[in-house]
């Protein structure tokens, strides 16, 4: 889900364009960006996003128990003694963008909202069975489906 989108966009800054960050192309259609300014987004994304691995852990635990029956706290445990996996640096997977015309804006406004559904997933919370994409999303569902992984209108 959103780990996925946001491991795409993770990676080392290599300083770049600086005059083309992220949130300078907000009013522009992801279709329309340069390769430049594609990876602009993507590191502008990256650098104020984060998921820990303790979020990944909750996930995990609540996953194994809604799905497989196994304690939530003691899957986030071992998942948490685990050592640290090395993240993949490197260019963003930006092929959805082309022939996209949701803007940046709405790509981010998708992606916050995914990483902030993530990180409220804990042992305590239920999980939303309807594997439904947050409500910020709705635009980029509709413009843009190959982006979340579905066809238009969401599903």
């Amino acid at each position: 889900m959103a780990g996925l989108a946001l491991a795409a966009c993770g990676g080392d800054d290599d300083g770049g364009d600086e005059g083309n960050s992220g949130g300078d192309l907000d009013g522009k259609q992801l279709g329309s960006l340069t390769a430049e300014e594609s990876q602009a987004v993507c590191q502008d994304l990256g650098a104020s996003l984060t998921v820990t691995k303790e979020d990944l852990c909750e996930v995990a635990g609540a996953f194994a128990s809604a799905f497989g029956g196994a304690d939530c706290e003691a899957t986030k445990a071992e998942c948490m003694s685990e050592p640290e996996q090395p993240t993949e640096g490197g260019e963003c997977a930006t092929a959805g963008f082309a022939d996209c015309t949701a803007t940046v804006a709405e790509y981010k406004a998708c992606m916050t909202a995914q990483v902030d559904a993530l990180k409220a997933i804990t042992c305590t919370t239920p999980l939303d069975p309807s594997g439904e994409p947050p409500a910020a999303c709705a635009a980029l569902s509709d413009k843009c489906p190959e982006i979340l992984g579905g066809q238009a209108g969401g599903t």
